[in-house]
This record gives C-alpha cells, sequence and structure tokens, in this order.
C-alpha cells in the first residue's frame, strides 16, 4: 500500500519549485527502496517485488533523470542474479561493496561523478555468492526437482523445493532430501566439514531414484533390496533394455521390467510405452487428445513413473503435433 502511494505521489506533475523539489526527493526515496528491496530479494526473482520494478522501468516522462533508470535496473538485475542462482553475502566486504554499488547518490548523466565515482557502481560483485543447491540424479548427471528440509543452527526448519537457494551456509546445520521418490541424502555442515566444501565446490546434492519396489516398501525392506539388486546386476534379460524400444527409459525404469517383471509393478511404465507409442503413431486428433487427457489426469498424482515431468512431456508432444 505504501509503495502504491509512493509510485501514484511521483507520477504528479509539478508546477512550481516546491513541487519540483518534493517530487525530487520522492524519485530519490523511490529509487532506493527499489534497490533496498532488490538486494533483500536478490536472485529470488520475486514476482511481488518485480511488479513494482516493471513499473519503473517503462518511464518515458523528459524529467526522469539517467540515475532513477540506472537504480530501477540495477535492481531488476539483482533480482535475477545469475539467473537466480546467486544472491549477496552478508560478510563485512560484502556489506561495503554493496553500499559503494548502491550508493544513494545517483547521477544525472552517463559522465556524472561529481558525486559519486561510477565504476564503483560494479562493486556488487564483490558482494556475490553461489548458494543455490542443486539435485542432481546420480545416473543421469540431470537436474531434478525434489523437496528438502533445512535445519538451522538455531533449531529451525525450513521446507523448500530445490532447486532453491539456501541461507546464509553459516547459520545451516544440515540438508535432508524428503523425497519418496529417490534414496535419502543429508548434507551435514555442522558435524562434516568435507560435506560443505564439496558444497562450495559444486552446489549440488547427489540423489538416487528409488525403485518401485523399495519405494512402496519399508525403509528396512527397502535396504535389503537394494543389496539384492547389488548381488545380481547382471540379469539373463539384460541385452533387452539396449532396444530402441525402451531407449527413453533410464535404469531404474529397465530394472522395473526385467528383474521384478515376475513379481508385477511394470504396469505403470508399459502405460507410459503405450501412450509414447500412440504419441508417435497418431494419426488423427482423436487419438492425441487421448493422450493429452491422460497424461492431464496422471500429472499430479504422485506416481512414481508416470510422473509430472514425463505427463508434461508427453501433454507437450501432443500440443507440437497438433492435438490441441
Amino acid at each position: 500500500m505504501r509503495t502504491s502511494l509512493v509510485f501514484r505521489s511521483n507520477e504528479h506533475v509539478a508546477l512550481n519549485y516546491d513541487q519540483k523539489l518534493a517530487k525530487a526527493t520522492i524519485r530519490n526515496c523511490q529509487d532506493l527502496l527499489a534497490l533496498s528491496a532488490a538486494t533483500v530479494m536478490a536472485g529470488t526473482g520475486d514476482v511481488v517485488v518485480f511488479r513494482r520494478l516493471r513499473r519503473l522501468h517503462g518511464r518515458t516522462e523528459h524529467d526522469v533523470p539517467y540515475g532513477s533508470h540506472l537504480a530501477a535496473h540495477l535492481a531488476m538485475g539483482v533480482i535475477f542474479l545469475g539467473n537466480g542462482s546467486f544472491t549477496f553475502g552478508t560478510t563485512n566486504i560484502a556489506v561495503a561493496s554493496l553500499l559503494c554499488a548502491f550508493y544513494p547518490l545517483f547521477p544525472t548523466s552517463p559522465l556524472d561523478n561529481k558525486s559519486h565515482l561510477q565504476a564503483l557502481r560494479h562493486f556488487w560483485v564483490l558482494a556475490v555468492e553461489n548458494r543455490c543447491i542443486i539435485p542432481r540424479d546420480v545416473e543421469t548427471m540431470r537436474p531434478t526437482q525434489i523437496p528438502i528440509t533445512i535445519a538451522l543452527k538455531d533449531g529451525q526448519e525450513i521446507q523448500r523445493v530445490a532447486p532453491c537457494l539456501l541461507p546464509d551456509l553459516k547459520t545451516v546445520a544440515s540438508v535432508t532430501t524428503t523425497s519418496p521418490a529417490h534414496w535419502t541424502v543429508v548434507l551435514d555442515f555442522l558435524n562434516s566439514e568435507g560435506h560443505r566444501l564439496g558444497f562450495e565446490r559444486s552446489q549440488s546434492i547427489f540423489v538416487h531414484r528409488r525403485s518401485a519396489h523399495a519405494s512402496q516398501s519399508t525403509v528396512f525392506q527397502a535396504a535389503l533390496q537394494a543389496l539384492d539388486d547389488i548381488e545380481n546386476l547382471k540379469a539373463p534379460l539384460e541385452w533387452v533394455g539396449s532396444l530402441s524400444a525402451f531407449a527413453g527409459l533410464d535404469k531404474a525404469e529397465k530394472a522395473l521390467i526385467i528383474r521384478e517383471g515376475e513379481r508385477g509393478g511394470g504396469e505403470c511404465v508399459d502405460e507410459r510405452l503405450e501412450m509414447e507409442y500412440a504419441l508417435r503413431n497418431a494419426d488423427n486428433r482423436g487419438r492425441l487428445r487421448g493422450v493429452a487427457a491422460v497424461a492431464a489426469r496422471k500429472e499430479g498424482e504422485g506416481g512414481l513413473w508416470i510422473s509430472d515431468e514425463t505427463a508434461e512431456n508427453l501433454r507437450a508432444g501432443v500440443w507440437v503435433n497438433g492435438g490441441g
């Protein structure tokens, strides 16, 4: 509410000296407020803040100075810092660098260095930290989206969906994955210096997808199943997984239909393969709409193999093939 009031106050036409002075003061406060909000939400891509900044971006009035445009575009860049993978640190050097970069005396032109040396505006780079945690599948090395629990040193726990930005690493005790479709992984920053150094090098946490049997069993049964899989790595029908029909399946899905076929559980993979076949060989819009309907029903159900990502890919394939 107060931010909108500042925006509206700055849109009035100034008719005399007092009004022009008041408008210039309001504009400076508005620019400083934009940079302050962007600094707090650095790297988050926060939609609420971005909506306010978009109003500053579209100003074409003749009385808007260069420094006001500079502040607005600095704030927009900070919101999407490093495509959402970077944020600002809280060290003394970081704070001093941000003070130099966002010093609230803005220039009137690109060559105005009377009040503040414009080269110092680039000092924000000294405050940047990479704190984006990215879960990666150990088999494909592709990023994946999973829920995590962040335990802070003060006992507080934060629930987020990774990839996401972590709080200041000095305040984080551990990071635990909580996805039912993956084995639990814990990064213990408090007791393991190796975990912290490894994360600082790669910003990744590597997860392994559970088999369908393991995901539907107790932890003890799942552990026994994993050990059994290690002892029986070579199955008689292992060559079946190399066929072109199964090219889109990962190792866990191939194991589901080869090693666990006798116990059942491969129906989800069969259904996925049938829909992909119908998508590739669709000769009418009715069949495409059928695939789209099944994919829409499966999306959000939390299935192991017909995951939200798979359902979204199927729906995208229907759209590409003209199924509406």
